[in-house]
């Protein structure tokens, strides 16, 4: 069963990450590093993802989030009930299909290329999808709304992409994204749309 971890308790202010690492470390075992200890602590509560190829025009990613918890009305006859997003890269739009059926719903315009999300990585806050977009090779930090299926939130500006991986930390309101063209790890404060942190990784992480 897909829940959404709770964010009504305030968990106490998580130490900057980037305190405790070496200065120069590449960004696959970081990234490995800390999208394990954040699954460790979210595991339980955040909707399961899946990936695909991405590519033009194939689709990108595919996230399954529970219809019936997202949407009220006529779709929403069964808390069981999963719809697959499919984030279609160069169209730049999301393909929904429902899970039982194998059946497409729709495809909606998002106006963001999703390129990669992770069964290992936590991106699920439990309002957002959190993941990354780099238009005019700008990395951003970008938010889609389930429900909407729209993008709800920008942390814009990040730095020099491109970008290949955003994952959520154990404390969900902070984040942390590589940005390939300054050579760093960026960690983030998401309420805030604040960059906290950085730390060196060495060429092109």
């Amino acid at each position: 069963m897909d829940c959404a971890p709770s964010l009504g308790a305030t968990p106490p202010p998580a130490p900057s990450p980037a305190k405790h690492l070496p200065p120069r470390l590449g960004r696959r075992p970081f990234l490995r590093g800390v999208g394990g200890l954040a699954l460790a602590a979210l595991a339980p509560a955040w909707s399961p993802l899946a990936v695909a190829e991405a590519g033009t025009p194939r689709p990108g990613a595919l996230a399954r989030v529970p219809w019936g918890e997202r949407v009220a009305g006529p779709l929403a006859q069964s808390a069981a009930a999963e719809t697959v997003y499919v984030f279609n890269v160069g169209s730049r739009d999301v393909t929904l299909i429902d899970a039982a059926t194998r059946q497409v719903r729709e495809t909606r315009p998002l106006g963001a290329q999703v390129r990669w999300l992770s069964n290992i990585q936590p991106h699920w806050d439990g309002q957002y999808v959190w993941t990354y977009d780099f238009p005019d090779n700008r990395l951003q930090a970008i938010a889609i709304d389930p429900q909407t299926v729209v993008v709800a939130r920008t942390v814009a500006d990040i730095g020099t992409g491109p970008g290949h991986s955003l994952v959520l930390l154990a404390d969900p309101r902070k984040a942390a994204v590589n940005v390939a063209g300054d050579d760093l790890v960026a960690f983030l404060d998401l309420p805030s749309g604040q960059v906290e942190a950085t730390t060196g990784t060495g060429a092109f992480p």
